[in-house]
């Protein structure tokens, strides 16, 4: 058996009998019976506050002018975050993966999820401009993190040919944004559609989370560039050398870092061949 680990769990739906509430509940007992340690964050129920105001703070740096960013970044390296916050940031702290579990809206997360991430992922604790502590020097290197989220159409919707577009594009951002602190971001669970599919179809879908937590610890993580390859003297675009290492016609190494060409089919949204990695 895995040694023992510590899974995080954020939730955010509003009802515990919806599917997303049995994709929780489903990890919470896949990874128990494992042995592991797992903490739940219902944000819902918790009433957490998703919204980036001065009441976050128990004193401020600057009265005169309110910047959250800089607040928050004072915040920690003071040790004085408001106690929601610091709750969360232990829970972070601890866990060696963490699951964020959600329904996908208007293409994206849920405010309070958003909130979530605007208030927790804190400078001074989840990266370091200063010191260069981000993406692959970032402090959260050394754990693993899953978006795992249902959507309101089907997997069609959302191809490269469908009405909501490549679901490649619409995680790009998201899924850097936690690589931007380190994070090795697994490959999404992705339930398409729920609501419009069969009862055996849903049962499906659960079967299949259950199956890949069984071995989501030995999964390699998504593709990034690693941050050598930025250029610090132009913008941190990519450097001329990293740009020549690649073919002429080939596709650009991700959907962000596109080069204006196509980019690799499945380079948010599958488990990565360990010899196409772009992260080196």
């Amino acid at each position: 058996m895995e040694d023992k680990k510590n899974v995080f769990i954020v939730y955010a739906h509003q009802e515990p009998k919806s599917f997303n509430g049995a994709f929780k509940d489903k990890a919470v007992q896949v990874l128990k019976d494992q042995g592991h340690t797992v903490t739940v964050s219902d944000l819902y129920a918790m009433r957490f506050d998703p919204t980036a105001s001065k009441h976050t703070f128990k004193e401020r740096k600057n009265n005169e002018e309110f910047n959250f960013q800089q607040e928050l970044s004072h915040a920690a390296e003071k040790g004085t975050l408001a106690d929601d916050i610091k709750a969360e940031i232990d829970k972070i702290l601890a866990a060696d993966l963490i699951i964020i579990q959600f329904p996908l809206y208007w293409l994206g997360m849920p405010a309070i999820l958003k909130g979530w991430f605007d208030r927790c992922l804190a400078e001074k604790v989840a990266f370091d401009t200063m010191r260069s502590k981000w993406f692959d020097n970032g402090p959260f290197a050394s754990k693993k993190i899953v978006l795992s989220f249902t959507t309101g159409g089907t997997e069609d919707f959302f191809s490269n040919t469908g009405i909501f577009g490549d679901m490649d594009v619409i995680l790009w951002p998201l899924q850097n944004m936690l690589r931007f602190t380190g994070f090795q971001v697994l490959a999404p669970q992705i339930s398409y559609g729920p609501g419009d599919v069969s009862e055996n179809q849903r049962t499906c879908m659960l079967q299949t989370w259950n199956d890949r937590l069984q071995t989501i610890w030995d999964e390699e993580p998504l593709s990034f560039i690693n941050v050598k390859n930025f250029d610090p003297e132009k913008g941190f675009t990519l450097t001329e050398r990293y740009i020549s290492s690649l073919k002429d016609g080939e596709s650009g190494p991700t959907p962000g870092q596109n080069l204006g060409r196509s980019f690799l089919q499945g380079s948010m949204t599958t488990i990565p061949n360990i010899s196409k990695s772009h992260s080196k």
